[in-house]
């Protein structure tokens, strides 16, 4: 009976008024959400100077929470560009790979996050700016049992936020820019 009364006051809110009250049933609805004609916010683009591009995924060897050779230095470009742009902050997500437990992998993803949360402190980013968390397996970019094709699931993502915590995309200066600004 429940079922069917929630059921006619969402039919008779989105049949009078087009479209559909939050009071009337908690959810979101989206576009059909009386009062919702705001468009969503336009990413926001940080011009940097920077000689290498941002690194958005560090990998990990199977079973490792730290970083060595070229993912090594992926973390030390990261911190270099955050060095230069105190505005920017930074998302820090670990994730695993689904072998093993969930438990452990959700300890494992955590352990990487926090190791490149700590390395960047090391290089002189304040733990303000930094958002760290974990996935444990259950954000796999792919569903493999191939422990070599699993790396891409061993890893931390890095997401570059503006000086409000939002994402932002980056856009690189030139060669071209530093002769004209001079």
């Amino acid at each position: 009976m429940m079922k069917f009364a929630m059921t006619v006051l969402f039919l008779n809110s989105l049949l009078l008024s087009g479209c559909v009250s939050d009071r009337a049933i908690y959810a979101e609805y989206g576009k059909l959400e009386c009062g919702n004609n705001t468009p969503p916010p336009a990413p926001i683009e940080i011009v940097v100077d920077a000689t290498e591009p941002w690194p958005t995924v560090i990998n990990f060897g199977f079973d490792e929470s730290h970083t060595v050779g070229a993912q090594h230095q992926k973390l030390m470009s990261a911190a270099m560009i955050l060095k230069q742009n105190p505005s920017l902050n930074v998302a820090v997500i670990g994730s695993a790979d689904s072998s093993g437990q969930n438990a452990y992998n959700d300890v494992l993803a955590k352990k990487r996050a926090k190791h490149i949360t700590h390395a960047l402190e090391q290089q002189g980013i304040s733990a303000s700016r930094i958002v760290t968390m974990s996935t444990g397996a259950r954000e796999q970019f792919i569903m493999t049992n191939n422990k070599q094709r699993n790396r891409v699931n061993r890893r931390v993502q890095l997401i570059l936020l503006g000086d409000d915590f939002n994402p932002v995309s980056l856009q690189y200066k030139t060669d071209t820019d530093h002769l004209s600004a001079q």
